[in-house]
């Protein structure tokens, strides 16, 4: 990050190569959309660059995922704060017990993954950063600038709500009720 302060075209380059996959995965996951998480992803490096002086260089993940977070805010509110539906149709499964038992594992999948859209985005922004980013507590404040107090209290929270769908997900399956 130094060297790309200094303007180093190649350095940036470098760093966007190093770190799209997580910003754009960041982005899917608080968006829920393919399109938007696109250019977010997108957004956030024209920002990285225009504002590169204002990184503090091992600091680097978390600020890139902190002008993700405020790119993907603005986009949750310019389409009126509702997260898209994920979709990723997949490859269709294979025949017999192999096949059912990848179904059953997608179809799990999804239920997660509509479990976290459901989410508050303040706790949705939280346990993607945690929870998929693999960032720190310590870096989720700063990235969302929160203490780290709130942050481990919204990851608390989401978690929360998301053991309490997905017991009701498994209660249903127990009961042989089709999830909606």
């Amino acid at each position: 990050m130094a060297r790309a302060q200094r303007g180093d075209r190649d350095a940036f380059d470098d760093l966007v190569r190093a770190h799209h996959t997580l910003v754009f995965a960041y982005a899917r996951r608080v968006l829920g959309d393919e399109d938007a998480a696109v250019d977010v992803t997108q957004d956030t490096f024209v920002r990285a660059w225009r504002y590169r002086a204002s990184c503090d260089p091992p600091r680097v993940r978390a600020w890139l995922l902190g002008i993700a977070a405020n790119r993907a805010r603005d986009a949750l509110r310019a389409r009126g704060a509702r997260p898209a539906a994920l979709d990723d149709p997949g490859a269709l499964p294979a025949a017999g017990e192999a096949g059912l038992a990848l179904l059953a594992r997608g179809a799990l999948r999804d239920e997660v993954a509509r479990a976290v859209e459901a989410l508050p985005v303040d706790q949705r922004e939280v346990v993607a950063l945690r929870y998929l980013a693999d960032l720190s507590y310590e870096e989720v404040a700063e990235a969302l600038g929160l203490s780290v107090g709130a942050a481990r209290m919204r990851a608390l929270r989401g978690r929360d709500a998301l053991a309490r769908a997905l017991a009701r997900l498994v209660e249903s399956s127990e009961a042989g009720e089709v999830p909606p």
